[in-house]
């Protein structure tokens, strides 16, 4: 690919990647070595540090269902990705512990590493694919669902491995093992996530305007490529594709009320989704942080860190944009481009609220750019933006290992200083997270929830829902965690306050431990 004449046509000649081309140098065996075991040890680090997270708990409630409901129906029901479920569910059955629900997205989050690796070195340059490989094996929100047990890791890990299969099928022609690799490869990217349907559209829009068979016989092998990736996923896929409204993406059709409000989509997302993908959740303003009310004030607050952050970034996918090589340039863009525009799509009409790990297939393709653009530019220039770029990420790792305000929120923690508490409480209020404090809690206490109650909107709103959860009550503890789902306006605090008296009584990172007591009681009257 390397060794091509630049064009000045924008679609250069068709033999792009065919096997008329010179063998890619590749990234070299010791630096694939080298930043996978740096990526390695980044992964593994403090992996079972983090009470488990409210998204885990959909994982886990799939591999634990009720009773009657056996692997198959799961594997088939499940919108999380089944393909997960499948590598999950023996390892929980057998020790149901955190490592457990989250080592599979570990491994796979290791492996990813070398075949980005092998897959930088087809595409790019050496020095742009070292660099590319660097960024993976650093990159913070890879690091983040490679200790998450959900499926995005299976996700990312399998979208390299189709990247690659395409590439195969366009070096090699479509031959037989090249075809079912990729069908293989494609189902599992599918399987592992639903939005890994987004990056095949993609595929198949790079196909149709790059990579135009030029026989009916290649036609056909390119057909069954997709063909097969599509009928091994379909048993879930059909199923999954059902829960979403998708009707509503046909013009003039009602969207209904938005499915979260007014975070279900921004135009300010976008820019986000792009910055978390490169530095993660742990540069600048946190997630909660971001849900506070005056966001304008928050970012603010960051400018100097976000502006050194979207300078570099700017500059690295910009030269990328400009290469040379502009047949691979609109290959990645079309990579890029198209996941997101689905998703904005489905998040405007309503079928899907924008997050942006719902576009993670993204990704690869995004630090491929960088790695292309960072190589391009002149030597010193090259040095200051990839040191910046590294600079930061090292910086958000910081956060992530080391920051409180960054961490997951610590429902171990709380569940622990309660059970251990005095006076004692047999009732705790725990609003958005109550199957994080269940799965910790088994049963030790009586659990009140804010399920089925809208958010709270207006104090009154607030009082009438403590007077209902809290009716026949005179004293608990109360666990706020991630209030910005139920208690946007911070309104929950204040109810509790006027129909009794609550009192701090320790606080952990992401959460805050209080006890609440009707006035007319005495706490003593609870001690045991």
């Amino acid at each position: 690919m390397n060794d091509i004449p630049a064009r000045r046509s924008w679609v250069p000649r068709a033999d792009w990647l065919d096997r008329r081309e010179a063998a890619p140098a590749g990234v070299g065996g010791r630096v694939v070595w080298v930043l996978t075991l740096v990526g390695a040890l980044l992964r593994i680090l403090f992996v079972t540090r983090p009470s488990v997270w409210v998204d885990e708990m959909l994982t886990w409630r799939a591999v634990h269902p009720a009773a009657g409901y056996g692997f198959v129906e799961q594997f088939l029901d499940t919108i999380q990705g089944p393909l997960y479920l499948a590598a999950v569910w023996p390892l929980t059955h057998a020790r149901d512990t955190e490592l457990m629900l989250r080592l599979p997205a570990l491994l796979a989050g290791i492996v990813a590493v070398p075949l980005f690796g092998l897959l930088a070195g087809r595409v790019l340059a050496p020095r742009g694919a070292r660099l590319a490989l660097l960024l993976f094996a650093l990159n913070p929100f890879l690091v983040w669902y490679s200790q998450e047990g959900r499926g995005y890791s299976f996700l990312l890990l399998f979208a390299v491995l189709t990247g690659w299969a395409y590439l195969e099928l366009v070096r090699r022609g479509p031959v037989p093992g090249a075809v079912v690799g990729f069908g293989l490869a494609g189902a599992a990217m599918v399987l592992s996530n639903l939005s890994g349907v987004f990056l095949l559209a993609a595929m198949g829009l790079s196909l149709l305007t790059l990579h135009r068979p030029a026989t009916g016989r290649a036609w056909g092998g390119w057909i069954f490529a997709f063909a097969l990736a599509v009928l091994l996923s379909a048993p879930w896929l059909l199923k999954a594709a059902g829960i979403w409204a998708i009707d509503r993406v046909v013009p003039g059709a009602e969207t209904g009320a938005a499915l979260r409000g007014e975070t279900t989509f921004s135009p300010l997302a976008v820019p986000y989704a792009f910055f978390t993908f490169l530095f993660g959740y742990s540069l600048g303003p946190s997630l909660r942080e971001l849900h506070q009310p005056d966001r304008l004030a928050v970012l603010m607050g960051y400018a100097p860190v976000l502006g050194a952050a979207g300078v570099a970034a700017a500059v690295a996918v910009g030269a990328g944009l400009g290469d040379r090589e502009r047949r691979r340039t609109v290959l990645l863009a079309l990579w890029i481009a198209v996941p997101v525009a689905v998703l904005i799509l489905l998040a405007v009409r309503n079928v899907k609220p924008w997050n942006p790990r719902y576009v993670a297939v993204v990704v690869p393709w995004l630090l491929l750019l960088a790695g292309a653009g960072l190589a391009r530019l002149p030597r010193r220039i090259e040095l200051g933006v990839a040191g910046l770029l590294v600079g930061l990420t090292v910086w958000s790792l910081g956060g992530y290992y080391g920051a409180d305000k960054y961490a997951k929120a610590d429902v171990r923690a709380a569940v622990a200083h309660v059970a251990a508490a005095r006076p004692a409480s047999g009732t705790v209020l725990v609003p958005v997270v109550t199957t994080v404090y269940a799965y910790y809690d088994r049963g030790g206490h009586e659990l009140l929830d804010s399920f089925g109650w809208p958010p709270l909107a207006s104090p009154a709103e607030a009082d009438r829902f403590v007077a209902a959860v809290l009716a026949g009550h005179d004293f608990c503890r109360v666990v706020l965690a991630r209030a910005w789902h139920f208690d946007p306006q911070g309104l929950l605090p204040a109810a509790l306050s006027r129909a009794g008296l609550l009192r701090t009584e320790a606080t952990f990172p992401g959460v805050v431990v209080m006890t609440w007591e009707r006035r007319s009681n005495r706490i003593g009257d609870h001690e045991s």
